[in-house]
Order: C-alpha cells, then structure tokens, then sequence
C-alpha cells in the first residue's frame, strides 16, 4: 500500500504542475513472477520513475516504452518474457514466467485516469472493483485501457459508457464485487475474454482497498514506535487521548490525525472504523480501557481489537465487560490480547513490529507462520502462461 500511496501523491504532484505521465500496470501473469496483476509504476516525461512491475529488470524498458507512449498519447500492451532471452522482450531472469504490463498516457482528453480512480478508494475509503480492458481485435481498438469503477456504494466511474463492452464488464464486476465482499484476500484480480461482433476484448479485473486504518488510544512512550512503523507501511494512523489535539500532533507527528477524548463512551463520535480498521487499546489506565473495549466492541465492522497488558488482566476486563452484555463468539474473536506474535519481543521497538504484524495477518486472513512451511504457492495458484489478443486464432 505504500507504494500505491507514494504513487498517487507524485501522481497528484505531477497533475498540479500540468506535467504527463505514463502507468503501466501489470495485467496478465504467467509461471513465476515477482508482481501480480495491479502492480504498477509511474513514468514522468523526463524519465523519473516510481513503483515497480517486477523484481528490478523490466523497468528500464517500460521506462523507455513510456516515454514512447507519452508522445503517441497511445496506450500499448507490453509483453514480457522473464526467461527466454529469444522470446518477445528477453530478460534471462531465471523467473521462468511472463509479465504483460500495459502502459497509459495521461492526461489524454476524453479520457479516465486510472490514477484518479484509484484514488477515490484510498481517499474517500472505498473499497473496488476497477475493471480495465486490456487487449483488444482491431474492432475494438478504442476501448483499449478504459476504465470502469464500481465502489462499494453501488456507483460507477470511468470512461467504458458508451463501449461495446460495457454491460457486459458492469455485470461482471457486480458479480465479482458481491463474490469477494467478505473476504479479507486484498489480491483479488482475473481476467474475462469476452467475444462480440466487433471482435474480442480482455478485460482485468482488480479490487482496490483502502490503507488499514490504525486507531490508537493512548499517549505513552509505547505509543511512538507503532506510530512510525505503521505509517511506513502506508496506513493511516490517528491517536486518541486524554491530552489536547496539539499535544499529541507534537508527540507523534507521523500520525495522521490526533483526538483528544475524555470520556470512552464517546470514542465512536470521533473515530470512524470500517473492516480496514484496526484499534489498539493502550492507555495503562485499567477502568479507562474496560469502557474503552465495551464501546468498541458495538463498532461491528472492526475485526481486530487490541488489549495491551497482560493475558489475564485483559480476561479480568471481558469477565467485567460481558457482566453488563454477554459477548458473542464474534466479538470475543475480534478482541486481541496480550497483542503481538510470538517473536520474542521486550521493547517498545520488538513490540510494535510484533503487533502490526499480527494486525496485518488478522486483516488480510493470514495464519502468520513460517513461509518455509507453508505447501501452497505465497501469492495463490500458479498462472498458466498468457497469451494476447492478436496470437489467438
């Protein structure tokens, strides 16, 4: 997500100073590659670059393909090959698989920026199903690299009205949408190849969630390392306190928003969470945090609450907690504590990078074991080897 969000604020910086751009994302996988489908890098006019579609050995070239494209206003489709230096664009990078990677200018008229789309899921914090079209017969030739954003509010955006393709792409992406709405997998993608008179056409689909959202309730010394570390990784971090708004901004300026709360009842009036949501309870004032937890615990879409202290002063806290409501299994499941994995940890420094480990794993559905032991593939089944448009018979 970091990157994505370094991506969009050059982006954004770019677009206020009138400069183009070029995005090429990776659109079809094949065999063994370093980045799935949404990956995606930014190539300014003078060659700077951000993000990344591979490993570290297809970038020069996209940077160049870019530059080319920024002067046709044209979109392409790249493909890759990751082994066979004979092949298509050769690397001899020992992958052993093939990346297509399709570049877009922008701004071009009458067009959507996919840049933009994007962001309406990080900023207003939504989540998405972007479907874009990315190989086409000549029929269809101008519906390459168009765009249609479905949010989780049922709205649409893009440019694909008015195409061939899109009722077909809308229903589709409704359905995908729906498929997918309770899983917690942030990697949802796949392609449809869809037959009309005018020709063929494949369309990527993609969700785009909004950064975790971590919500913090405490000011002390152990406070500082969570909010470093967790604004590195690209989420958003806000702190609430019983000190004023100033003070904590002062005391922990990576955060992106500060709250000064006296009573804990009323923390859902200041935070708003969502199922990319996060809270860690760690004001070391015991009557402070059991109302803190029964107040949070009625946010149903919050899948991780953390209870820093003790494995038995936070069951002391569920016991006096559920003597008001007895709690349900669900949100028994959501409440962490002590918080953190097992990795041996003593410092605030160890601790933090414990804990939002585990927040991690917990959002996105992960057991957080070792890799070595893991049977299936780390990013899901293994793509058979792709095709374009134009080999097809």
């Amino acid at each position: 997500m970091k990157e994505l969000l370094d991506m969009l604020n050059q982006a954004g910086a770019l677009q206020r100073e009138g400069r183009p751009f070029a995005v090429g994302t990776v659109v079809r996988i094949g065999g063994s590659t370093y980045r799935r489908p949404g990956a995606r890098m930014l190539v300014a006019e003078d060659g700077r670059r951000w993000g990344t579609v591979s490993g570290g050995c297809l970038e020069g070239e996209v940077t160049q393909r870019a530059l080319h494209v920024l002067e046709t206003s044209r979109p392409e489709l790249l493909p890759f090959d990751l082994d066979d230096d004979d092949l298509i664009f050769g690397f001899g990078t020992g992958c052993n698989g093939v990346a297509h990677v399709l570049l877009e200018p922008v701004p071009v008229e009458g067009r959507a920026s996919p840049i933009d789309l994007l962001n309406r899921c990080v900023e207003d914090r939504h989540t998405g199903l972007l479907a874009t079209v990315i190989d086409v017969e000549p029929g269809l030739q101008d519906s390459l690299a168009r765009h249609l954003l479905l949010l989780d509010d049922g709205s649409l955006h893009g440019d694909l009205e008015g195409s061939p393709l899109f009722e077909r792409v809308r229903d589709h992406a409704r359905h995908v949408m729906a498929e997918h709405a309770a899983s917690s997998d942030p990697y949802v993608w796949e392609t449809q190849v869809y037959t009309l008179d005018a020709g063929k056409a494949e369309v990527l689909y993609e969700r785009v969630l909004p950064p975790v959202q971590l919500v913090i309730f405490g000011e002390g010394h152990d406070v500082g390392p969570l909010v470093r570390f967790a604004a590195g990784l690209g989420w958003r971090v806000q702190v609430v306190g019983r000190k004023p708004a100033a003070e904590l901004q002062e005391r922990f300026p990576d955060a992106e928003a500060w709250t000064y709360l006296m009573h804990p009842e009323e923390a859902l009036k200041h935070v708003t969470v969502d199922s990319r949501t996060a809270v860690l309870v760690m004001n070391h004032t015991y009557l402070r945090d059991r109302r803190l937890l029964q107040t949070l615990l009625e946010a149903t879409p919050l899948r991780y609450i953390g209870m820093l202290g003790p494995r038995e002063r936070t069951a002391r806290i569920i016991t006096e907690v559920e003597m008001n409501q007895p709690l349900t299994d669900d949100q028994r499941a959501r409440i962490y504590g002590p918080i953190g994995l097992d990795i041996g940890t003593e410092t605030p420094e160890e601790i933090a990078l414990a804990t939002l480990a585990e927040v991690q794993a917990v959002l996105h559905g992960r057991p957080a074991g070792f890799l070595r032991e893991r049977e299936a593939p780390i990013h899901g089944g293994r793509a058979g080897l792709p095709t374009t448009i134009s080999s097809w018979p």
